[in-house]
């Protein structure tokens, strides 16, 4: 097998030139969508309208906002405001002055880095457990990273729980700051009947802890959990035209349906996705000389992962599969997938265009490429009706 560098280093570029120009025209076409909700000023009155949802990747610094009588979106910064909330996601946020240390697993220290902020910044965090004793925030950083902050008695105080990476006598070991535990006890001691142990640095477990917490001393619980803060299961609905061009199986336009499973990951996450799918293409014939032939359906079953990019009506999205097929009626495909999606519920797919596995096998690197239409259906919605 021959390796043509040029046709790979052309698929590449065209690759991140696609993913580049994606990006470029999905924040041309305006971010998130409108939703009802309503702003709280820093005088602490509300302001009824419409909250342009982006679905964060991390805390906001702004946010879009459009008064129920204006026709005009305005930014409103986490100074400007106190709060901001859309009931539909249950999604509240509030707006806090926090540090910002700079504690980094990227980084090698030589010597223990300083707990000691490095900066401060007026931020939104998400309001996770509402509690009448304690109320617990999540700030998400840059890299997608989760921070902790409960307050009580209102005084907002970050749990601690830093790694790092310590240089001693030439070799690297894993350290943590996990004052958060010790935080922890010190904020429950008031209750003498709250006797759970100190949890994990997880969203779920540190919510759960907080909610005991309250329930301890007052037998009322307030959680708020965003509508988007779990994993969302569609069922894949599709068919389209079925190429592939090898020295055992030529198709050209061959009518292929199937179905699948998308599973979406939560809200900061919400743009990737894992999936499943099953193909049949029914009706092909293979011919191993003159005088024998088959006709039979293909079978191919796909596993990948991808995600969509912006967060508009109309989005771009990428991804990177596994193809096999049953009884080896063509070489197994190992590439990448990607569409225009409308709403993420009605996909236009391009599929098995440039062959990875070529690399390994007897295979051509470029082949025909698999045209789906795709309608995804909420299992969701499915079990509610």
């Amino acid at each position: 097998m021959l390796f043509n560098f040029t046709r790979v280093t052309f698929l590449l570029t065209a690759i991140f030139s696609s993913v580049f120009f994606a990006f470029t025209i999905s924040n041309a076409n305006g971010q998130g969508k409108l939703l009802e909700g309503y702003i709280v000023t820093t005088q602490n009155d509300t302001i009824f309208g419409s909250v342009r949802d982006e679905g964060w990747t991390s805390s906001p610094t702004k946010i879009l906002f459009k008064k129920k009588d204006d026709s005009i979106e305005e930014p409103y910064s986490a100074k400007q405001i106190a709060a901001f909330c859309i009931p539909l996601n249950k999604a509240n946020y509030r707006s806090k002055k926090i540090g910002i240390r700079d504690i980094t697993l990227a980084q090698i220290y030589k010597t223990a880095p300083s707990m000691v902020a490095k900066d401060s910044v007026h931020i939104f965090l998400q309001k996770i457990v509402a509690g009448e004793k304690a109320s617990l925030y999540e700030y998400v950083d840059l890299t997608e990273e989760s921070r902790f902050f409960v307050e009580k008695d209102n005084q907002l105080t970050e749990l601690y729980n830093y790694p790092f990476y310590k240089e001693v006598n030439n070799k690297k070991y894993l350290l943590v700051y996990d004052d958060y535990k010790r935080q922890l006890q010190s904020i429950t001691y008031d209750s003498e009947t709250f006797k759970v142990p100190v949890p994990d640095y997880q969203k779920k477990s540190i919510k759960k802890y907080i909610e005991q917490y309250n329930q301890s001393l007052t037998g009322e619980i307030k959680v708020n959990v965003s509508a988007d803060d779990k994993v969302v299961y569609d069922l894949d609905i599709n068919l389209g035209s079925e190429n592939w061009n090898s020295s055992l199986l030529n198709m050209k336009n061959k009518f292929t349906y199937g179905f699948g499973l998308r599973i979406t990951l939560p809200r900061r996450f919400q743009n990737r996705y894992f999936r499943l799918n099953y193909f049949m293409t029914p009706g092909l014939v293979i011919r191993y000389d003159n005088t024998h032939a088959e006709k039979f359906t293909l079978n191919t079953f796909e596993a990948g992962l991808g995600s969509y990019i912006g967060s508009g009506i109309i989005r771009p999205y990428l991804g990177f599969n596994y193809s096999g097929v049953f009884r080896n009626y063509r070489p197994m495909f190992l590439g990448v997938h990607g569409g225009i999606s409308y709403k993420r519920r009605l996909n236009l797919e391009v599929g098995h265009l440039a062959n990875f596995y070529s690399v390994f096998g007897e295979t051509e690197f470029f082949n025909k490429p698999r045209i789906t239409l795709h309608y995804l259906l909420s299992i969701d919605d499915l079990f509610k009706k």
